[in-house]
């Protein structure tokens, strides 16, 4: 038996990750404002991580029955396309909250609450270009993401410390993919996002990948045997067999 919590498993790339899994006799815990999976396998938790104290009480019942367990940091959101000063101030505290916050608090719970098993454990942060591109008008969203990728370092660094070789950290970005936060980006004002033609032109010549895919590429690499070494990778260097 193998569990995932995943979060943001309403749609994109959250929800082609829980039906991979689903696919291959994993139960699934969606974490998410909504839901949009019918499943026998599939538990959905209701909670909105992009608000404060959520994450620390949101539902996460580890089933010790489980021979490999599984955590998904995928929800986030882009927020705000704009320059500072120009942008919300909640929008900082709503990205950050959602993008980093929660996250690192999810991290450290599925940590201490699998303690107790002896299982396989995997750690998947979605990442993204922006981690380690600075983008104008992306302020909220390069800097979060950039600290995911840093505290997935952190906990692979503890990780060696301890000698702990049955946890395994990745912080994977997925390429640029066909969602709805792709909208958001190429509705962006030139003004506040210098290169959002590039955006555009990506999508009119149809070079998005497809949230299906994506999903292959990150967990036919992730829960492949033996598990691959902790790191930060970018799927676009898989190649699909």
């Amino acid at each position: 038996m193998k569990q995932a919590f995943i979060t943001g498993t309403s749609r994109g790339l959250g929800k082609a990750m829980a039906e991979y899994l689903l696919n291959e006799d994993w139960t699934v815990v969606g974490i998410g404002r909504s839901h949009s999976i019918e499943h026998d396998n599939y538990k959905a938790v209701t909670a909105d991580l992009s608000l404060a104290g959520v994450a620390e009480n949101v539902a996460l019942e580890i089933d010790l029955r489980a021979d490999e367990h599984l955590l998904v940091n995928n929800a986030a959101e882009a927020g705000e396309i704009g320059y500072f000063g120009n942008v919300s101030n909640n929008q900082f505290q709503r990205g950050f909250q959602l993008n980093l916050i929660s996250p690192s608090i999810l991290m450290n719970r599925f940590i201490q609450l699998t303690n107790k098993s002896l299982s396989i454990r995997k750690i998947i942060n979605i990442s993204s270009g922006a981690s380690v591109n600075h983008y104008d008008g992306w302020g909220m969203y390069c800097s979060s993401k950039a600290g995911l990728n840093a505290l997935s370092m952190v906990l692979i660094d503890e990780l060696e410390q301890r000698n702990d070789y049955r946890t395994h950290v990745y912080s994977i970005a997925p390429g640029v993919i066909d969602t709805d936060m792709q909208q958001v980006i190429r509705n962006a004002s030139k003004k506040e996002f210098s290169q959002v033609e590039r955006f555009i032109a990506m999508h009119k010549k149809h070079h998005l990948t497809s949230a299906k895919i994506a999903a292959r590429k990150v967990l036919s690499y992730v829960v492949s045997e033996p598990p691959p070494r902790s790191g930060r990778v970018d799927v676009r260097e898989f190649i699909l067999t």
